[in-house]
């Protein structure tokens, strides 16, 4: 009988290295294109927030000043107290504190609302970043609620205002967005007014803005609605018997009670919309937090525009006072000695966003740290340049 011979030992570990070598050369491919399928969605992930906060951004700004006295800065009142933008209704501000409205030019500080008002700076220093951030503030009209077809009546002193709605149909100077035969309710909960809402009031002894701080509805047919504007509202807007108050365009001013007569009072809600970062603490404690940029509409709370902002700087093309063409300015009147209406080009000089996770996972460049896009830009601000240039001149 043949003797049945097995292998060697040294067979045995020839086929054992090369068996592994080839699993180990099978798993590191496989790693690798698992790594790079990861690095890839997160670059496709932060392409698309990226993208969509760009145009967010963009698409506010562009509107800014829209429905707006032509050209011209909205003085707001003031006392001891200054007006701020960025505080809700709970009173919380961006992590900086309240925004301050810039002052108008000239003499003292008269607190006044623009089409734009940038923050250079005034933002927060996202993790791992020694550069502040900047704020920005664009206001326009909202044209999706149909408040100038209500005729608003002043209530003694001047802070309640009765909005009573039209005949059914509607007269033709009333105009409503597509698809509506008549103006909204002021009461509704979807698109209707509520505390820290922003109304503009016009009328022939001039204009002012107020904030509103209660809504109750009378019913009957025309509808009307009762809409407070008290003092110590959290954005400060309200201040009674003050120069630009509501009082003062009422009627019924504090100091001289059969004030001047009121007519023709209109009245549009108004956006002040305002970007800035924050950082929302990580809950575990092993992270510096994750940066948000947040928007916040008037008093209302502000909500999550996009996460793992980094980086937002925004520079302005814009007149000084001698009329020389200011390029990429940083600061474009908010010290106080140019007109904020004289912008004429909004540049986001860096608008940043990171990976949603460091690449400590990955053998590829994530390993490196967070994964990062950086985009540029320029938006005309066309509402402030075509009403100044063709109404009130350069």
């Amino acid at each position: 009988m043949r003797k049945a011979r097995g292998f060697t030992f040294l067979e045995l570990m020839v086929s054992l290295a090369l068996g592994m070598l080839v699993i180990g050369a099978g798993v590191k491919i496989f790693s690798q294109g698992v790594d790079a399928t990861w690095v890839v969605s997160q670059k496709a992930e932060m392409q698309q927030d990226l993208r969509a906060v760009q145009t967010l951004v963009t698409k506010d700004i562009s509107l800014a000043g829209a429905g707006l006295i032509s050209g011209q800065g909205i003085a707001l009142a003031t006392s001891g107290t200054s007006p701020v933008i960025g505080c809700d209704q709970l009173g919380v501000c961006p992590p900086n504190g309240a925004i301050k409205y810039p002052c108008a030019p000239g003499g003292g500080c008269v607190p006044t609302l623009y089409g734009i008002m940038p923050g250079p700076a005034a933002g927060i220093a996202a993790p791992g970043s020694p550069t502040k951030t900047d704020t920005i503030s664009v206001v326009y009209s909202d044209t999706f609620l149909a408040l100038n077809c209500y005729s608003a009546t002043f209530v003694k002193p001047g802070n309640t205002v009765i909005f009573t709605g039209p005949v059914n149909p509607p007269p033709g100077t009333c105009i409503m967005p597509p698809g509506l035969t008549y103006p909204q309710p002021l009461d509704s909960k979807a698109v209707g007014l509520q505390p820290g809402d922003l109304i503009l009031f016009t009328n022939s002894v001039g204009s002012a803005v107020g904030e509103v701080t209660n809504v109750a509805g009378a019913g009957g047919n025309p509808p009307s609605y009762t809409i407070t504007f008290a003092d110590n509202d959290p954005l400060k807007i309200n201040q009674s018997g003050q120069s630009n108050d509501l009082t003062t365009i009422s009627g019924f001013t504090v100091k001289t009670p059969n004030g001047p007569s009121t007519t023709g009072t209109v009245a549009n809600r108004i956006s002040v919309i305002t970007y800035f970062l924050k950082v929302n603490p990580d809950p575990a404690g092993l992270t510096a937090g994750t940066p948000v940029l947040m928007r916040q509409v008037n008093g209302l709370t502000a909500v999550p525009a996009a996460e793992n902002v980094v980086n937002m700087q925004f520079t302005y093309d814009t007149y000084d006072t001698a009329g020389d063409l200011l390029n990429e300015s940083n600061d474009p009147g908010q010290a106080g000695t140019v007109s904020l209406n004289l912008i004429r080009k909004i540049n986001i000089a860096h608008l940043a966003i990171r990976s949603q996770m460091a690449g400590t996972r990955s053998a590829l460049q994530a390993t490196n740290g967070y994964q990062g896009y950086d985009v540029q830009t320029s938006i005309s601000a066309r509402n402030l340049s075509y009403q100044n240039r063709y109404t009130f001149g350069p």
